[in-house]
């Protein structure tokens, strides 16, 4: 598979900084500097978030292409509705998903903005893609905590938690599960309405950079 190694500057990845604020993030500014000011390697044994803060540093992503198949089973959305994932992302419509969890404070804020900045790009210019998060934390992140997360994001798009055994098993049909809700990976997974094989976009990919891929996709 070919792979587009990308970097984003830090000022593209500060595309929202009051919503960072409010999702968590005390400000990728900050963080920077933190990293700097502090010897390699100190707090690495307890810093559960090692792996988040360096694709922090030195954002980038790679974009492949892949025939997942959707698992048959059903999630609750942040209103607590049930839903059947198969008909969420059915063959027929266009999707972009991606993979988070509230409490986190270092790349999910960063992807939660970046959808966000990335349904006003696409707005008005054809077919707007349905969004959905699905939460790595689904014993801490319920419906509603899902939803007030969704509030203070101005989020407008389902995010699905469900029983820790079913979203594992949905986390690992596509490849997302990395061990713990620490380690996952930032992944973004695209799909135009009857395309046979998924887009995906592992890394942090900016609002301007999915679009474009979204765009050359539909085309």
């Amino acid at each position: 598979m070919p792979r587009y190694p990308m970097r984003i500057s830090r000022r593209r990845l500060l595309i929202d900084a009051p919503l960072l604020l409010g999702l968590g993030l005390p400000a990728l500014a900050h963080e920077h500097d933190h990293q700097q000011h502090h010897a390699p390697g100190a707090g690495a044994a307890t810093d559960e978030h090692a792996a988040h803060r360096q694709m922090l540093a030195k954002p980038a992503f790679t974009q492949t292409e892949h025939a997942y198949a959707v698992p048959n089973v059903q999630l609750r959305t942040e209103t607590g509705s049930s839903v059947d994932l198969a008909r969420v992302l059915a063959p027929d419509r266009s999707v972009v998903v991606n993979f988070i969890y509230t409490s986190c404070t270092t790349i999910c804020p960063v992807m939660t903005a970046t959808f966000v900045h990335m349904q006003h790009l696409l707005a008005g210019k054809g077919t707007m893609p349905a969004f959905v998060s699905i939460s790595v934390d689904p014993e801490f992140d319920s419906p509603e905590i899902l939803k007030a997360y969704a509030a203070r994001a101005g989020a407008q798009w389902s995010f699905l938690t469900g029983p820790r055994p079913v979203v594992l098993d949905v986390l690992r049909q596509f490849d997302v599960w990395r061990g713990s809700k620490a380690n996952h990976a930032a992944v973004t997974l695209l799909r135009w309405a009857s395309a046979p094989r998924w887009t995906r976009i592992e890394g942090l990919a900016s609002a301007d950079q999915l679009a474009t891929i979204w765009k050359g996709q539909r085309a």
